[in-house]
C-alpha cells in the first residue's frame, strides 16, 4: 500500500588523477591504431622536419596534405571511439573502465549516441584551449570539464 522511499546513495564525482589515468590508458589503446594508420599512408616521418644544409630552416620530410589527412582520420578515429563506448552499457572507454570511472547525464544515466558523439566534439574543443578545459577539473565542485560544462555531462566514480 505503502511504497517504501529509496534513497540512492550520491555519486561521487571522478578526480582529475583518474580522468587523467582514463586519458592515458585510452592514448595507449589508440597508439597502435594511428602508427598504423601513419604506416598505410606511407609516412614513415611523420610531422618530422630535418635541417637544410645552411642550418638556416626546417623543411617537413612528409607532405602537408599527407599529416592532414593522418590528422583528421585520427580525429574521426578519436571520436568513434568516445562515441560508441560513451552510449553503451558501461558508459565508459577501456580506459575509464579501468580507472573505475564513467561518464553519464549529470543524474549519472546513460548518454544516447548523440550526446556521445556531441561529447566527443566538445572534447576537441576542450584540448584546443591548450588544456586548461582540462585543469577546470581541479577548481569545480561537481569535476567538470570544459566539455562536460557544454553538454551537461558528468564522471563519476563506480563501474556501471
Amino acid at each position: 500500500m505503502f511504497k517504501k522511499k529509496t534513497h540512492k546513495a550520491p555519486k561521487k564525482f571522478a578526480s582529475f588523477r583518474a580522468r587523467f589515468l582514463a586519458g592515458l590508458i585510452d592514448t595507449a589503446v589508440l597508439a597502435p591504431v594511428f602508427l598504423l594508420l601513419i604506416y598505410f599512408f606511407g609516412v614513415s616521418e611523420y610531422e618530422m622536419m630535418k635541417v637544410d644544409e645552411e642550418f638556416q630552416s626546417y623543411v617537413p620530410l612528409a607532405s602537408e596534405a599527407q599529416n592532414r589527412i593522418i590528422d583528421y582520420i585520427s580525429y574521426m578515429i578519436s571520436i568513434a571511439y568516445l562515441t560508441y563506448f560513451l552510449s553503451q552499457k558501461g558508459q565508459a572507454t577501456l580506459g575509464k573502465k579501468i580507472a573505475g570511472i564513467y561518464v553519464g547525464n549529470e543524474d549519472g544515466s546513460k548518454l544516447t549516441w548523440s550526446k556521445s558523439l556531441l561529447r566527443a566534439l566538445a572534447s576537441i574543443l576542450t584540448a584546443c584551449t591548450l588544456g586548461l578545459g582540462f585543469l577546470l577539473v581541479l577548481f569545480t565542485k561537481e569535476k567538470t570539464a570544459l566539455h562536460d560544462m557544454i553538454c551537461k555531462t558528468r564522471v563519476f566514480y563506480g563501474k556501471k
